[in-house]
């Protein structure tokens, strides 16, 4: 079994381009689209929901625009149901979910050849180019809108839950009806003409209500008038429950009327009609008189199975939904018409209100079956779908990582575009003279790769303010509020702050265009030829940058703060009372050629990094070397932690001396690997140049093991332990460097981790 990120790659691998067509910038938007999901499905945040929503809306424009067209739909939702879900007794988020949502559609098109011949049959692609594109619009719509009628679930479901609180053994209890519903769903005369022409109908629509039974006639066979009555029935007396889906369907529909050039034909009505029977419509009260069957409307069957599945990492913010934790994540395994799923519990029991031990019962449903046969079943008690799918989930017990990416600074997603905006507005020349409106014109002509680097960003600066003992919030704090970086009154005395943040940045900046497929180079004669390239001169260890550069990174960090404010969310940076997360430095030496296999090395290496982590601010500290000292290093860049290296010679000169070096070894030092050598040394976070004449290494290995507190050591063990025993100055570099460090107290079985490799 596999992570849903390695399923969803086989989509994007299929795929030519994502959007409304293929541009210059196709390539370079399908890998933003495809960084975002794997970003949010790796550590699913709102932060990394929002930038898979950004992209979406961004690259089909959605309603004729970008983003900022559908923010309100998306946002308010999150927002609703972030302050008011805890005063319900069951709701789980919807936000994230719905990402969580579209991954597993897209894994279930990629993977299931049998739904996808049947979606393809249904909407006759199966002889067009890049049909999968076709599917992501379809398909993206469907799963990221399904629940933003939530709003108007939450409304009913407080009165109830009130009342019922108040006065639990009243039958009679008070619920919310909608004053001016016929209004709400009523075509005019203009809508309904457009909607039946778009359509090609032999009918007239006077409602919503109209247009959806005419949908659900045309995939399920249902009797048009009466499914228009039951519609209605159904949401303007409800004494217990409200169909949130059903208004999710209403307000995408208003959303598509409301803008001209969007067709309303019948693609988008089963968008529409999908989403309509995801809740409670197909899934409860039609259930048994026609299952979903993927050949009738494969929209609404992907959804109603991908919504069931997606029964992990959803945050409870209901009193009851918090008793029984659901699982923290998913291994599964796709194939023709069979889901198999591994879901990854914390624990399968917990404490009942009394302190006694009871069986999870999110665990039991599970486990016992209940929760497939719910979905797929075929006894008395039919499944919801129907069709040969053969579905197989099962609950294991596998304790939960805990997360270590959470920061005191607001969890404030709604406000990253501003927050984008802002960061973008700080590298512009005179840009503090201009307009706001000005400056989201600027953003908004930024392709979406720039967009996307802007935003994330903008997402850092959580993390990146820890690391000066500082936090950014919008509420008014008894805390020193920060109006300049150039202060030293926080974070560590005498610290150039200014300076780390920039550095800071100038890490993340490298990452993130090496994950979009950047590489070193300076064969460029224009900032267009360069982009069309994705090469960089500026992909080099800070240290290297010009001056210019490094002026720009710290304008930029510096203009932040008076940003926020033009951009009117009230948000100040605060400094803390207390000190840094203590700082953990390991150094990392070993051979410099091996005949193991690497990903094996590389797999002990981040174990004993791991484990630091959990408790420090981990440094990787390396000489660079071929071999070890790379293969340590990659390491640490692969896990997200911070590297300086310590080079023996000057940056330019110690590259030809590692490639000679490896050359004379009979070891060929090829373009790609002076390539990796560069990439891995562009994002440490600071590159020393410490010479000595008479041993070419001896200065960088010493400083090195003189800073740092734990060794790694890439060697043979039992020649390491005889050799740096004994007193015999002969032996391998490697064995040096471990009889040094001993010098410098590190221990032989407390610090010194010697991984068993062996030399060629």
């Amino acid at each position: 079994m596999v992570y849903l990120s390695k399923l969803t790659d086989l989509f994007f691998d299929s795929i030519e381009y994502c959007g409304l067509k293929n541009t210059r910038d196709s390539e370079s938007d399908k890998t933003c689209f495809r960084q975002a999901l794997n970003g949010f499905l790796k550590r699913g945040d709102k932060e990394d929901a929002f930038v898979v929503y950004f992209c979406f809306s961004e690259l089909f424009k959605l309603f004729g625009e970008g983003y900022d067209n559908t923010k309100k739909l998306l946002e308010m939702l999150s927002d609703h149901e972030y302050h008011s879900g805890e005063l319900l007794s069951k709701h789980r988020d919807h936000y994230s979910h719905s990402v969580y949502v579209f991954a597993l559609g897209l894994a279930v098109f990629a993977s299931d050849t049998a739904f996808r011949d049947a979606f393809l049959d249904f909407y006759g692609l199966k002889q067009k180019e890049n049909f999968q594109n076709d599917f992501l619009y379809l398909w993206g719509m469907t799963s990221l809108f399904h629940d933003i009628g939530y709003p108007f679930q939450l409304a009913h479901e407080q009165i109830v839950g009130y009342t019922k609180e108040l006065w639990p053994n009243n039958e009679n209890n008070i619920y919310v009806s909608f004053g001016n519903y016929d209004k709400f769903v009523e075509l005019s005369a203009d809508e309904a003409r457009r909607v039946r022409t778009d359509l090609a109908a032999d009918r007239d629509f006077e409602t919503l209500n109209d247009v959806f039974a005419y949908g659900l006639n045309l995939r399920k066979g249902y009797d048009e008038k009466r499914m228009s009555a039951y519609l209605k029935k159904r949401i303007v007396s409800q004494p217990s429950f409200l169909d949130h889906g059903y208004f999710s369907a209403v307000i995408l529909a208003r959303q598509i009327l409301n803008r001209d050039g969007i067709a309303f034909d019948l693609k988008r009505l089963d968008i529409l009609t999908a989403i309509l029977q995801h809740n409670s419509l197909a899934r409860y009260d039609l259930k048994n008189e026609k299952p979903m069957k993927y050949t009738e409307h494969p929209l609404a069957y992907l959804l109603m199975l991908a919504d069931e599945l997606q029964n992990w990492d959803r945050l409870a913010y209901g009193k009851v939904s918090k008793l029984d934790p659901i699982a923290w994540n998913v291994k599964l395994e796709i194939s023709d018409d069979r889901i198999d799923l591994e879901y990854m519990f914390d624990s399968c029991t917990i404490k009942d209100a009394e302190g006694k031990m009871r069986l999870n019962k999110s665990f039991e449903i599970i486990q016992n079956g209940v929760f497939g046969e719910g979905i797929t079943g075929s006894g008395i008690k039919k499944g919801m779908l129907a069709g040969p799918l053969v579905l197989n989930a099962r609950a294991v017990v596998k304790p939960k990582t805990k997360k270590s990416t959470l920061y005191a600074s607001d969890n404030n997603f709604i406000n990253l575009c501003d927050f984008a905006r802002a960061v973008h507005a700080s590298y512009i020349d005179l840009c503090r003279e201009k307009s706001l409106d000005a400056l989201t014109e600027d953003f908004e002509n930024l392709p979406l790769e720039f967009k996307v680097s802007n935003i994330e960003q903008a997402k850092s600066y959580a993390y990146k303010l820890e690391l000066i003992n500082c936090f950014y919030s919008s509420k008014d704090l008894d805390y020193p509020v920060v109006d300049d970086f150039r202060s030293a009154y926080y974070g560590e005395n005498g610290a150039d702050n200014l300076g780390f943040l920039a550095r800071e940045e100038h890490l993340r900046w490298v990452r993130e265009k090496l994950q979009m497929g950047w590489k070193y180079g300076t064969d460029y004669a224009s900032t267009a030829e360069r982009n069309s390239k994705k090469i960089h001169k500026d992909i080099v260890p800070y240290e290297i940058l010009e001056e210019s550069e490094r002026e720009k990174d710290e304008l930029m960090i510096n203009n932040i703060i008076p940003f926020l404010k033009k951009f009117g969310h009230n948000i100040r940076i605060y400094s803390y009372r207390t000190g840094r997360k203590p700082v953990m430095e390991i150094a990392g030496i070993g051979h410099r050629s091996f005949k193991d296999d690497p990903e094996t090395l590389k797999s002990k290496i981040k174990s004993i990094l791991a484990e630091y982590s959990k408790t420090n601010h981990v440094i990787v500290r390396t000489c660079y070397a071929a071999g070890a000292d790379q293969l340590i290093a990659e390491c640490a860049c692969e896990m997200g932690i911070y590297t300086k290296a310590a080079l023996p010679d000057d940056y330019e000169s110690y590259i030809c001396r590692v490639r000679d070096d490896c050359n004379a070894d009979g070891m060929p030092f090829t373009y790609d690997d002076e390539l990796r050598m560069r990439h891995l040394l562009a994002q440490t976070v600071v590159c020393k140049v410490l010479k000595d004449d008479e041993d070419y290494y001896r200065a960088a290995v010493g400083y090195l093991l003189q800073k740092s507190k734990k060794l790694i050591v890439l060697a043979d063990d039992d020649i390491a332990i005889k050799e740096s025993l004994s007193r015999d100055e002969s032996g391998s570099g490697t064995m040096k460097c471990l009889r040094l460090a001993k010098e410098y107290g590190l221990r032989q079985d407390e610090d010194i981790h010697v991984i068993k490799c062996h030399r060629w």
